[in-house]
């Protein structure tokens, strides 16, 4: 018998609704690295939420089949003991946290857990070395980057030291660098400690010399399959083709007209994370902002939309931004938070969707308009959804598309393309291409993903060692 092994499985969130999985059966290998791919809302999370218990327990309804873990149904264990067999990092990391600093949450996941004190000062210290967090263990996590976030959510996994360790889309918001150093610290902990790690990604690059398996969901037909060893091989080389190279980019000139202005400008936390003496942010275009983990580029969104002071003079429309009143302000530029549900306002797609309607500026979204996008987005037939319920990718594009049809003339996103596959991306990026060119928004969005988006893009900003600087390239 396998370490996991799944039996006639078949899941639906509600019970009369369609269905997610449908006679699923499948194993997992202990002490192996798998990695689960397939499109956005097809099922991955979902099976990942099957696999840690947390579904049916709290949603969903199981019309029939069971999970062992080490021959023991996963229905049957307490909460302690399928915590020492099998533990799961969420898409969004910040619902893991219950506590105000990284330290904090590991010294209250291991009194949870009833490691004897003695012990606790080994474990924290050894998570944070393997996830090289230490230099930000005492800060509070409402400074830390996402991608700090996910590095903090995995120190705490380790932590816990289960059997098994669950990953769901771990690299979104992590930078290149930290993606590679992260999955061969993971890769390690299979070939050294015996661990077995399932990650369900997107993004199959580096993969190739550290997967065991590859599991690929088929949406349409409810299932998911271990890939052959040629398939599996194929999928990773076409994806190495298609990985991002850069390209040519141009350079603003003498005839864009700068909308946001930086005079003197320093901002940031516990300590100044970006000091610039002079800079402009163009108007009218789309511009990609670029850099590592916790540098200050979601900080300077922030300060941007009165939500982060700073020092100097950071002006929006030659206006000093400090002194803008919010509700006047909001109406010209807003903010497309990091995690989508900090945006949502109702409970269903329908409500949040006849909100946006109602509330939109500049009437360019008809109803008309809206049917058809949803279409091209995937989310039709989603209005009666709770939107805490769609998956991360489907939340991700439905708070995009409500951003659009409020039309705010100017949209900073933070991340947008976390948790999307690359068709999904091609389709966020053209909507927002669309608002530049045809409705004369400015969008200036950070991402970590960069696969095709310079074929969108009009201007680079890179943000490295404090300072802030166009590229000729993307």
């Amino acid at each position: 018998m396998s370490y996991i092994d799944i039996t006639d499985l078949t899941f639906s969130y509600t019970k009369q609704g369609p269905l997610v999985l449908e006679n699923q059966q499948l194993s997992f290998q202990q002490a192996t690295f798998n990695v689960l791919t397939g499109p956005s809302g097809s099922g991955k999370s979902t099976l990942l939420r099957l696999l840690c218990g947390l579904f049916p327990q709290y949603t969903g309804h199981l019309q029939k089949g069971q999970i062992l873990i080490d021959g023991e149904n996963i229905a049957d264990m307490d909460i302690s003991k399928r915590a020492q067999k099998i533990a799961m990092l969420f898409q969004v990391p910040a619902e893991q946290f219950a506590m105000p600093t990284p330290r904090q949450e590991l010294i209250f996941t291991l009194e949870n857990m009833r490691i004897a004190p003695e012990q606790m000062d080994q474990r924290i210290t050894q998570a944070f070395d393997f996830t090289g967090i230490s230099e930000f263990a005492d800060r509070e996590f409402s400074s830390l980057s996402g991608g700090e976030q996910q590095k903090v959510a995995l120190a705490i996994i380790l932590a816990l030291d289960a059997d098994t360790i669950l990953l769901d889309e771990p690299f979104a918001n992590v930078d290149p660098e930290a993606r590679n150093f992260l999955l061969h610290r993971l890769k390690q902990l299979v070939s050294n400690r015996g661990k077995t790690v399932i990650i369900a990604d997107h993004d199959l690059s580096d993969y190739q010399q550290l997967a065991d398996y590859l599991y690929v969901m088929e949406p349409t037909q409810k299932q998911i399959h271990l890939a052959t060893e040629a398939e599996m091989q194929q999928r990773f080389l076409s994806f190495e083709q298609n990985r991002h190279q850069q390209i040519s980019i141009s350079l603003p000139d003498q005839t864009d007209t700068a909308e946001f202005k930086l005079r003197d400008f320093s901002t940031g936390h516990q300590k100044v994370l970006l000091k610039q003496a002079n800079f402009e942010l163009m108007k009218h275009h789309l511009t990609v902002f670029t850099g590592p983990n916790g540098v200050g580029k979601s900080t300077l969104f922030n300060s941007l939309t009165k939500l982060q002071d700073y020092q100097g003079s950071l002006t929006w429309e030659n206006n000093e931004i400090a002194k803008l009143k919010v509700k006047d302000y909001s109406r010209h530029v807003a903010l497309v938070f990091q995690e989508p549900i900090s945006q949502f306002l109702k409970v269903t797609v329908a409500e949040e969707l006849e909100l946006s309607l109602h509330n939109q500026y500049d009437h360019a979204w008809t109803k008309e308009r809206v049917r058809d996008t949803l279409a091209d987005l995937g989310l039709t037939g989603f209005d009666d959804h709770v939107v805490y319920m769609l998956s991360e990718g489907q939340k991700r594009k439905l708070q995009i598309l409500l951003m659009l049809i409020m039309g705010v003339p100017t949209l900073l996103l933070d991340e947008p393309l976390t948790g999307l596959d690359l068709v999904s991306v091609h389709k966020i990026m053209q909507l927002l291409q669309q608002a530049v060119r045809n409705e004369d928004k400015t969008v200036i969005m950070i991402s970590h993903q960069l696969t095709d988006v310079a074929d969108y893009a009009d201007y680079h900003i890179s943000l490295h060692e404090k300072e802030l600087s166009y590229e000729a390239s993307l």
